[in-house]
């Protein structure tokens, strides 16, 4: 026994007279740091031996602002966009980190939609990704980053599962379509390093992706028990994802976040509209950016429990209305992308550029394109007809002098009713009529769970769908 004591103490000295500065896997080379951001740095080190950092942009010896044992912290501000550069961390022996690019980074999250990679899924491609995969080219610079699904009832602050990689074939093959085509987008149109953290889980509710201090307000939510080690659902349990993908990116700093997400929750949209704003507050919180942009996608027309029935649509109503209520935030519409049949569509190229197009006007600035579809804004009766008026149709409506296909109205008994409609030249306004229902009480415009529309302004994008009360 006292052998094994012996040689248990010989192992704890040589831990603390050997140890190296390690980092989380966050860390990495390859990796894209945010530009002019202050980043912060949490590793392990040799105990009793003072850390600091070396980065190349500027050669400034940067030491730990705290350290307890083998733990220190340390906050290194980055320059305006460039590289490639190195950082190394150093307590007596060193650790280099290299080919780091400054940039714009976005970290990507939400459920399967978000997940499916550039490739498709088995049976259900992409369509039109092949030439991105092929074209992939390492001296481009635009990384990517993967985290793997993991789940845990407490937070934890290392322990990801992933890797900073350059693009190849296989690797952007295996990235998440959706945030893909946004990043490519956005790193063509902008000329600077962009780095994607994908951190997404099939079938995930919105409830796993936050935290319980932030759960505990909702009495409906049920958070699970801490000591428990096996559930059926992690992806849907309240927590869990949190804690283990999205908690160990503390101190990384984001320009924003890209969301797929909701399809998990289509069944409880008044639970949603009040866990969606909470989220967005804590993530926010999380990256210390008060403001961060938060785009997100409209889920995508489906049959669900079947084509003409309206819980998709109830949801996608509530997806809409989210967008004005929360500060910050975009939607992308998908009235054009879905696919009946499937709950993942092929259209992420799409999908992924016109979260883009959010992002580059509202986040970058840029001027002189549409970045959205048309929008409902309201509507007013012009004797038997329905006068309604779009965001985002200041340039025109399509298609001009022929019907518009999506439009439904209800009569005062409730019953719904297909409707025409008509672009009325040269504003961003649609005239609807039925000759049957002379005094509707609401216009709908793809108002299904799967209903096709035809309505785009100039730009070629889709008409969100909505309901709307007539006035």
């Amino acid at each position: 026994m006292k052998r094994l004591v012996s040689l248990f103490s010989l192992l704890l000295l040589w831990s603390a007279l050997y140890a190296k500065v390690t980092l989380p896997s966050i860390w990495g080379d390859g990796m894209v740091l945010q530009q002019q951001s202050k980043v912060v740095f949490t590793g392990q080190s040799t105990t009793g031996k003072k850390v600091y950092a070396v980065a190349s942009w500027n050669g400034k010896k940067v030491y730990a602002d705290r350290q307890e044992g083998q733990q220190w912290t340390l906050t290194l501000e980055t320059p305006a966009y460039g590289g490639p550069y190195t950082i190394t961390f150093n307590d007596g022996d060193k650790l280099v980190l290299k080919n780091i690019l400054i940039g714009e980074v976005w970290f990507c999250s939400g459920q399967s939609n978000m997940e499916m990679p550039v490739k498709g899924f088995r049976g259900q491609p992409v369509y039109g990704s092949q030439p991105y995969i092929v074209s992939a080219n390492a001296k481009r610079p635009l990384r990517l980053y993967t985290v793997k699904n993991a789940w845990s009832t407490t937070p934890k602050t290392e322990g990801i599962d992933g890797y900073w990689t350059e693009l190849s074939p296989k690797e952007v093959a295996n990235f998440s379509a959706t945030a893909y085509f946004f990043g490519d987008l956005l790193q063509r149109t902008l000329d600077v390093p962009v780095g994607l953290i994908h951190c997404a889980w099939s079938a995930s509710k919105i409830e796993a992706w936050m935290s319980r201090e932030t759960l505990e307000q909702f009495a409906e939510v049920e958070l699970p028990d801490v000591q428990a080690t096996e559930f059926g659902w992690p992806a849907g349990t309240p927590t869990l994802l949190w804690n283990a993908m999205v908690n160990p990116w503390k101190g990384f700093p984001v320009k924003g976040v890209i969301w797929y997400q909701g399809e998990a929750n289509s069944p409880a949209p008044a639970l949603y509209k009040k866990l969606f704003p909470a989220m967005v507050a804590e993530w926010r919180a999380f990256f210390q950016s008060p403001e961060l942009p938060f785009y997100y996608v409209q889920i995508a027309p489906w049959q669900s429990e079947g084509s003409d029935k309206f819980d998709w649509a109830l949801f996608r109503q509530c997806q809409l209305e989210l967008m004005y209520e929360v500060p910050g935030t975009g939607m992308v519409i998908t009235t054009d992308a879905g696919s009946e049949k499937f709950i993942h569509p092929p259209y992420k190229i799409k999908v992924g550029e016109r979260l883009a197009y959010w992002a580059l006007a509202r986040t970058y600035g840029l001027e002189g394109f549409t970045y959205s579809g048309p929008i409902y804004r309201q509507c007013q009766m012009n004797g038997r007809q329905v006068e309604v008026d779009f965001e985002f149709g200041e340039d025109g409506l399509g298609p001009e002098n022929q019907l518009v296909e999506g439009f439904e109205l209800v009569d005062e008994a409730g019953n719904i009713h297909p409707a025409k409609a008509e672009i009325i030249g040269g504003s961003s306004k649609v005239k609807v009529w039925n000759d049957s229902v002379p005094s509707p009480v609401e216009v709908r415009y793809c108002f299904r769970n799967y209903k096709v529309g035809t309505l785009q302004n100039n730009a070629g994008l889709p008409a969100a769908p909505f309901r709307a009360v007539i006035k």
